[in-house]
């Protein structure tokens, strides 16, 4: 008797066993249906390009899920790189191209741009695809026409024109200046601004005039005054000179005795 009662014992808790392991199983499986979207390469890298072309290049799309996925959009923050999305909805296996054009007028030295794509993944609803390029010739032999272009061009404009409408200061700074010059001025494409010595009639006039008329010696700057074809107005001009100046003395104070502040150089 005891031994059929052990039996018995033994034989539910082998069944529940059992059925707790289906139940899992079931739940794993059940938890991988799902779309997922994978890229290839991780990163494009083009190489060295020239100032102003038009560069293509792409991205393989794969629903490597076992639902349907379905791709909402690709975007990118910036008018100068396009994409074009050749299909929307993928079986799983399925694979589309991502087309994208780069326009790297007004661009120099190492420049990544990225792509959003955004779908029903659930895991990765937004993935950025990095693109990678060094842009060669700080825009030697640009013409007049082309260094303009970013006043004139509708991919350019949207970018260094229209976030910049109707402000002054720090907003017009990051909306129209940061993407050269960095965050707070201090340096990335283009020169830094703000360790030069604004107390100085000479240097705040040098700066002035080069936002306002463009670089003699970089043709990668051009004049953003109004007079000169820009789109400021000499208000907002004064205001991005009291705006650097405040920076300037800020990055002062952050000095420590016994260090000087960097050279005055010319920024562009």
């Amino acid at each position: 008797m005891a031994c059929r009662a052990l039996f018995h014992r033994r034989l539910f808790t082998t069944s529940v066993a059992f059925l707790l392991c289906l139940a899992a199983t079931s739940c794993t499986i059940a938890a991988k249906k799902a779309p997922h979207l994978s890229f290839t390469p991780d990163v494009v890298d083009i190489g060295k390009v020239e100032e102003g072309s038009e560069v293509p290049t792409f991205f393989t799309l794969t629903n490597t899920g076992t639902e349907p996925l379905k791709i909402h959009e690709a975007t990118s923050s910036c008018g100068c790189t396009v994409p074009d999305l050749k299909q929307q909805e993928l079986k799983p296996g399925e694979s589309t191209k991502l087309d994208i054009i780069v326009d790297t007028t007004m661009k120099q030295g190492n420049v990544t741009k990225t792509v959003e794509v955004s779908s029903n993944d659930p895991e990765a609803p937004v993935v950025s695809l990095p693109i990678k390029m060094n842009i060669a010739n700080r825009h030697e032999g640009l013409t007049d026409d082309g260094r303009v272009k970013i006043f004139t061009d509708e991919k350019c404009n949207s970018c260094h024109v229209l976030r910049g409408v109707g402000l002054g200061g720090k907003d017009l700074f990051e909306a129209d200046c940061a993407m050269c010059h960095g965050e707070d001025a201090k340096g990335a494409v283009g020169g830094a601004l703000i360790f030069g010595n604004y107390n100085d009639p000479q240097y705040e006039k040098h700066i002035r005039d080069v936002i306002s008329y463009g670089s003699k010696t970089h043709r990668s700057m051009p004049g953003f005054l109004d007079k000169a074809g820009g789109p400021l107005v000499q208000e907002q001009v004064d205001s991005l000179i009291k705006y650097l100046k405040e920076l300037s003395e800020k990055e002062k104070t952050k000095t420590e005795p016994g260090n000087t502040v960097k050279d005055n150089k010319e920024p562009h």
